[in-house]
């Protein structure tokens, strides 16, 4: 059964997730409640941890991704992160659950204070993260 991934960092981003997976998929954007997006101390990437019930942060869901690119998934977001379904507000209306990667709590003190910001990373960080990346 094909699964919904919820995305609000880099791979939100064609030229992210295109060089990740395999497949093409549908994407919408989303909103998922209940949670903040904070910057990595010394990343370039961002997270998202449990908030308040106001709190929220915009994505995109990526639709019926095949199981052989979740696992590469689980791969590239790696030790630090774990797999937490989620119910996300469509943009358009309605609701639908996805997976989202969530920073795992042993983890949480590598995590700043500072909010991470989708325009800077389109316009600058994506260059260096996709230089970075290593998806061999």
């Amino acid at each position: 059964m094909d699964v919904h991934v919820f995305t609000y960092g880099s791979l939100m981003f064609d030229g992210v997730w295109s060089k990740v997976v395999g497949g093409i998929y549908e994407k919408v954007g989303a909103r998922l409640y209940g949670y903040q997006r904070r910057k990595i101390r010394g990343e370039i990437y961002p997270t998202v941890l449990p908030g308040t019930s106001g709190d929220y942060v915009d994505g995109i869901i990526y639709l019926n991704v095949s199981k052989s690119d979740l696992k590469i998934l689980d791969t590239f977001e790696g030790e630090y992160y774990q797999k937490e379904m989620a119910e996300c507000g469509l943009t358009d209306g309605g609701n639908i659950t996805a997976w989202v990667y969530v920073f795992k709590e042993r983890y949480r003190n590598l995590v700043g204070n500072e909010p991470w910001d989708p325009v800077w990373f389109s316009e600058d960080g994506i260059h260096e993260f996709l230089a970075g990346l290593d998806v061999s």
